[in-house]
């Protein structure tokens, strides 16, 4: 048994109980995650907190900066914690300096958070979007709306609505050359797609937990590189921010020289707790692992649905931009819904009466797609 059918045994039983391919709608918790933050919850119950716990509360937030940051290949410093990506996403795009006339790029196929944030700050007319086809947009896309106004590229890393993976290195060194910040959302593939921001030019990144890093909704996690982060002015600022954060003895605003100036107030202690075990049973399994694995199961995915008759891929993408979602076109009246998919074991959000999207995890393996992909043909 390799270290993945391992792990799929002993921490995720419902992936034996069942076809679970909805990833991309919310991640399975681990055991080693879920004991944690059910021992969280005992204590606070029987125990209360008092001062001191509080404070070893924020050691330990402090203390979990340095996994998180080997993720994305950050340093300790370049990481902060909040509650949503949302929110996250507001600390730069309200926080940055930009010229009157600036002008964002994004992609038809982002998560609304992205453009949204975008609107609110530089107006409508000044979002450029560039628009998909087939589930796709190549960098040349994104690059022919930029001009001298441009002053931002602001993406999800992978699309949630087709599965699409930016070429980043790429759009990242495009975006240096010209002085433009890349700013990414990384809700949809961090813990699956492998990430470095000291390889790859990133000046701010977002990303929400409750997916491949199995987690809680309430504990997000960000990212300021040092290049940028003196140049953002946070709009909201509380009383954790502060490089003393627990003396208040007296009213001196001293904010943190690192990432965490941008945390507000207290966190989602128990979504750490169990943040922590899910970070730690990812970095065990090793990065470059689980990127592989989750690669070769998508590859596996494409072949096996070339050879059937009644499912096709939205794209097809090439395979440089295939990430751990994926699009399957079905026919008209299959009358599949998430429910009915549910009642036969398979787990996976029907986007529309004929498209199911699919999630692929570590602890999948081939046998969930042979399943998959044989109760589709018999539609």
């Amino acid at each position: 048994m390799d270290k993945f059918e391992k792990v799929r045994s002993e921490q995720f039983p419902l992936a034996d109980k069942c076809v679970y391919l909805d990833t991309p709608t919310t991640g399975l918790l681990s055991k080693n995650a879920r004991d944690r933050m059910n021992k969280y919850i005992d204590w606070r119950f029987e125990e209360a907190m008092d001062m001191y716990a509080f404070s070893d509360l924020w050691d330990h937030a402090d203390k979990m900066r340095e996994p998180v940051a080997k993720m994305i290949g950050a340093d300790p410093g370049e990481i902060f914690f909040s509650g949503s990506g949302s929110d996250m996403l507001n600390i730069f795009s309200n926080g940055i300096e930009l010229a009157e006339n600036a002008n964002v790029v994004t992609s038809g196929l982002s998560f609304p958070s992205t453009p949204y944030n975008w609107m609110n700050r530089v107006g409508v007319e000044n979002v450029r979007i560039a628009q998909p086809e087939n589930g796709m947009v190549p960098c040349e896309k994104l690059f022919e709306l930029v001009d001298e106004n441009t002053a931002v590229i602001a993406l999800c890393y992978v699309e949630n609505t087709s599965g699409w993976k930016h070429d980043i290195k790429t759009i990242g060194q495009f975006c240096r050359e010209r002085g433009i910040y890349l700013v990414l959302d990384l809700t949809q593939c961090i813990g699956a797609v492998k990430i470095d921001v000291k390889e790859t030019p990133v000046d701010f990144l977002v990303a929400t937990t409750y997916k491949w890093i199995s987690g809680l909704f309430g504990i997000s996690i960000g990212y300021a590189s040092k290049k940028v982060l003196e140049k953002i002015n946070p709009r909201f600022v509380g009383w954790t921010g502060n490089v003393n954060r627990l003396d208040q003895s007296k009213y001196v605003l001293n904010l943190s020289p690192d990432a965490n100036r941008f945390e507000t107030g207290s966190l989602c202690w128990i979504g750490l707790e169990g943040l922590e075990e899910s970070v730690k049973l990812y970095l065990d399994l090793g990065i470059d692992d689980v990127n592989d694995r989750i690669a070769q199961l998508t590859d596996y995915l494409y072949e096996k649905v070339e050879g059937a008759g009644k499912v096709e891929l939205v794209g097809p993408f090439p395979k440089e931009n295939r990430s751990c979602i994926s699009y399957l076109r079905l026919p008209e009246g299959n009358g599949l819904t998430d429910a009915v998919l549910r009642e036969n074991g398979i787990r996976a959000h029907m986007a529309s009466e004929t498209t199911m999207r699919i999630g692929l995890h570590y602890f999948n393996n081939e046998s969930d797609i042979d399943k998959l992909i044989e109760y589709l043909e018999t539609l």
